[in-house]
Order: structure tokens, then C-alpha cells, then sequence
């Protein structure tokens, strides 16, 4: 396994390759994700000859994008539409933009530009790396609308995923699991790299911060985060006796079904159980004030919270579910936890927040196991043969 961040270099890092003889385009639905997700990744393939193009709904971050040097072209894509007039026209865009530009590769991050870029791409014999990041709300829960909406993205999946011309990225063996077994990439070829990694020289191990110990839970704020559970583990903990400060960092996301509002986050503020942090782009310092990482996660692709928490040497507790428990080594670098289970979490987070030693050891650990399998270079060079095997198949 191996992993990929954010941060704004430089234009003299990133300009060597002015007249670069090949084009990949990045279909995206979420410019805020790509920024601290591919961002780097994107950089690399630039520095390796690649001319950049971002398909993209339009949103106030083009203008960073722009700052890249990349070729920004708008697509009508709405995230949490179910409109089939809108999908269309999402699914038409992006043939048009990919008919247009006719890139040498593509790759389709998150779901719509999965199912819409590889339709598109199977129409156009355009060479397509699909990163499928997480299997997602369809696959979590078990409710009539969720299982409604599996038959619907698995058809979708099939149809833009199984062909030879696709190369199928996935994050942790049981959604490349979920994958096979459903049909979706019989015909394609599928590989396995654990996350988006870390920028190793970025996030560094700081002194842990004295005083009560602090836990955060750095992630959007959505009931499928375990937000609920964390607030609700505070409280037991707090039952107990024992003294820590909860925070909570991350912004809610109206585009998810499960997003929290302010107006909750802002309640549990008001009751002394948490503290609440807006999205900052500094990990490096919001790590090094803390002294414990949790993710009481419903499923993840592989999170680059626990990434993150692991390279800036911090011990993390998360949900023993697909993605938490690849990042996470039990007992070594941090704790599992059950599944929605406060109850659980505080159990795992309690014997910790009253023995600092044991926290140290295990941040040493995760720092180890982060040089070892989460460095972004990693992740980039495996991008980058992805990327070249692709471009041979299209010649």
C-alpha cells in the first residue's frame, strides 16, 4: 500500500514543463477536495510533461487552479442532484468538454464524474484511471432509499468501469471486494494504493501539547463521521471524571445527506461538551495541538485524517470498519473501536487519555509507519506509471 496533499508551491517549482506533448484531465466534482487531496499529484504529473485540464462546476477556486498554470474548463455538474434533466446535461458536458479538449487521459475522481467521464470515455476510447475513494452512502446504510439508490449506482458503475480501457483505483481490498463480486471492473484493471498519502516534510511530530489532554476529530461534520458518537463518548468520559477538552474540526457539508447543521454543532458548544473549529488548511499546527486523533468513522475509503495524524505522530482511535482500520495498526499506533458506538469509543479513547506515555509510544510508532506506507511520493510515482501504461494503450 502506498498513498497523496495541499499546499500553494511556488510557480517556479511548477512551470518546468511548459510545452508538455500529453494532456490529462482531472473530472471533478469538488475543487475543495482536489486541493488537498490531488493537488499534489497533479504538480508531479505537470513536472512530468503532462499538459493539466480540470473539468470542474464552477466555484470560486478556479482562480487557484488558474494560479497552476492548468486549463479549467466548467462542467454542469450538481453533487446531491437527482434530477435526471440535470444529469443529463452533467453527463453531456462532460462528453462535449471531453470531445473537445480530447485529453490522453482522464481521471474521474468521486462518483458523478465516475459514472458520467466514464460513459464518456467509453463513448469518445479515451484511456481513464477511475479512483473510487469510497464506496459512500449508497454502500453504509441499509434503509429502502439507500438500497435503492446501490441498484442504480451499480448499474452506473458497470456501465462506465467494465471495459479494458479503465484502470480502477481503489483504497482498501474491501471495496475492490465490493467491486468484483458487483460486476463493475471484470474487464478492467484494478489496482490497490492505501490513501492520498502526506507530504512527510509538511506535517511533522511536534512536543505534545501540556495540560489536559486534547482529542480531535478533524473531518466534515457528518453523521457518517461519527460526529454524533464523539460528542456522545465526550460525554461518558466526562462522566468518568476524567479531564480532556473534545474538539471537533471541519466544516458541515449541505451537499451530504448526512451533514450536520450549525445550529447542532453550535448547541453542543453552548453545553461544554465540545469545542467546534472551522475547515483550516494547516494541519500541521491543528495535529500539533492535540494529543489524540479519533475517527469513529461509519466506512472510509482510506482517510486522510488518520494519514495526517499518523505523520505528524499522533496516536488516533477509529472505527474498526473497511478504510480506519487499514490506516490504523491496533495497539501499535492506535486503538479500534465498534461501529456507532459511543459506548465503545469511550472505552478505547478513556485508558489513553490517562496514560501520556503510552500516547507518545504510540505516536512514535505512527510516525514510523507513515514514513514506511503514507510518504506522497510514493503515491505520486505510482500515479505517474498509471498515467504512462494509459497514454501507451491509446497510441
Amino acid at each position: 500500500m502506498e498513498p497523496v496533499v495541499l499546499r500553494l508551491a511556488p510557480l517556479e517549482d511548477v512551470d518546468k514543463v511548459d510545452k508538455a506533448s500529453r494532456s490529462l484531465m482531472f473530472v471533478i466534482s469538488d475543487i475543495g477536495f482536489f486541493l488537498s487531496h490531488r493537488l499534489p499529484l497533479a504538480l508531479e504529473a505537470k513536472r512530468q510533461g503532462f499538459r493539466i485540464l480540470i473539468a470542474a462546476p464552477e466555484q470560486s477556486d478556479y482562480d487557484i487552479l488558474k494560479h497552476y498554470g492548468f486549463s479549467i474548463y466548467p462542467i454542469d455538474l450538481h453533487r446531491r442532484s437527482r434530477n435526471l434533466v440535470k444529469e443529463l446535461r452533467c453527463l453531456l458536458s462532460i462528453f462535449w468538454t471531453m470531445r473537445k479538449t480530447n485529453p490522453d487521459v482522464v481521471h474521474l475522481i468521486t462518483a458523478k464524474p465516475i459514472f458520467y467521464g466514464g460513459l464518456s470515455a467509453r463513448l469518445l476510447g479515451t484511456p481513464t484511471l477511475a479512483a473510487l475513494t469510497g464506496m459512500g452512502y449508497a454502500f453504509t446504510h441499509q434503509t429502502s432509499k439507500a438500497r435503492a439508490l446501490r441498484v442504480a449506482i451499480s448499474m452506473l458503475y458497470r456501465a462506465a468501469l467494465n471495459q479494458p480501457q479503465v484502470h480502477a483505483l481503489f483504497q482498501n481490498c474491501d471495496d475492490l471486494a465490493i467491486a468484483t463480486e458487483s460486476g463493475f471492473v471484470r474487464r478492467a484493471t484494478t489496482s490497490l494504493i492505501g490513501g492520498s498519502g502526506t507530504d512527510l516534510k509538511k506535517i511533522t511530530p511536534k512536543p505534545q501539547p501540556v495540560g489536559p489532554p486534547i482529542v480531535l476529530m478533524p473531518c466534515r461534520m457528518l453523521r457518517d463521521k461519527g460526529v454524533v458518537e464523539f460528542v456522545e463518548a465526550a460525554r461518558l468520559i466526562r462522566a468518568q471524571g476524567i479531564e480532556a477538552e473534545f474538539r471537533l474540526l471541519g466544516d458541515p457539508d449541505p451537499n451530504n445527506p448526512t451533514s450536520l447543521n450549525e445550529a447542532m454543532l453550535e448547541d453542543w458548544v453552548a453545553e461544554g461538551v465540545v469545542n467546534w473549529h472551522r475547515h483550516t488548511s494547516d494541519m500541521d499546527t491543528a495535529l500539533a495541538n492535540c494529543n489524540i486523533v479519533a475517527l469513529p468513522s461509519y466506512r472510509e475509503g482510506f482517510p486522510k485524517t488518520l494519514i495526517d495524524a499518523a505523520a505528524a505522530g499522533r496516536a488516533a482511535v477509529a472505527t474498526d470498519v473497511p478504510g480506519c482500520r487499514d490506516a490504523v495498526i491496533e495497539g501499535v499506533t492506535g486503538l479500534l473501536c465498534e461501529v456507532r458506538s459511543a459506548e465503545s469509543l469511550a472505552n478505547a479513547l478513556a485508558p489513553l487519555l490517562v496514560d501520556p506515555v503510552r500516547v507518545r509510544k504510540m505516536g512514535l510508532a505512527a510516525r514510523t509507519h507513515a514514513e514506511a506506507h503514507f510518504d506522497i511520493r510514493q503515491v505520486e510515482r505510482a500515479h505517474i506509471q498509471i498515467y504512462e501504461d494509459l497514454v501507451k494503450r491509446r497510441v
